[in-house]
């Protein structure tokens, strides 16, 4: 399997970026916004047989310091009520590189890539910003993310 083009990034405060990373392979997450794009991401990444990742921030300034593989996304509908559970399961520590919020760029729309494609135009990416991981950001998913995967022969 190798690592799907997108990701996702989350602000977590102190508290709740100790208790995911304790709880190691079984860490969770919860949120009171209805993450339902976010579930189509994983049902994609799936069906592609890829894996989808969550970039975790944290700090002040915000910046990335670790990953971790997005196991399942549930949203929970009781009556007015709603509530996403992020199951996660491998963690990692970003790469010093990756840290700063900027090194990360938002996936582009459709019509973007679309015209990269066809018009020829220069890829144009933006990147992230602090007001955009909450509830979540959408991302292309970083080069050292995509290296987990990559097999290298040996010399």
């Amino acid at each position: 399997m190798t690592a799907h083009p997108y990701c996702l990034a989350i602000a977590v405060n102190a508290t709740a970026l100790t208790r995911l990373l304790k709880e190691g392979d079984v860490g969770g997450y919860r949120d009171t916004h209805p993450w339902y794009v976010a579930t189509d991401i994983l049902a994609a990444a799936r069906a592609q047989d890829t894996h989808l990742y969550v970039l975790l921030a944290a700090g002040s300034p915000l910046r990335l310091s670790h990953w971790a593989e997005i196991e399942d996304i549930e949203v929970h509908s009781i009556a007015s009520t709603r509530e996403t559970r992020i199951r996660m399961g491998r963690t990692g520590t970003v790469t010093p590189l990756f840290e700063e919020l900027e090194s990360v760029t938002l996936a582009p729309s459709e019509w973007q890539l679309e015209r990269e494609r066809r018009e020829g135009l220069r890829v144009r990416r933006i990147h992230l910003e602090p007001h955009w991981l909450r509830p979540y950001a959408i991302c292309e998913t970083p080069a050292f993310l995509a290296a987990l995967h990559s097999t290298t022969p040996p010399s």
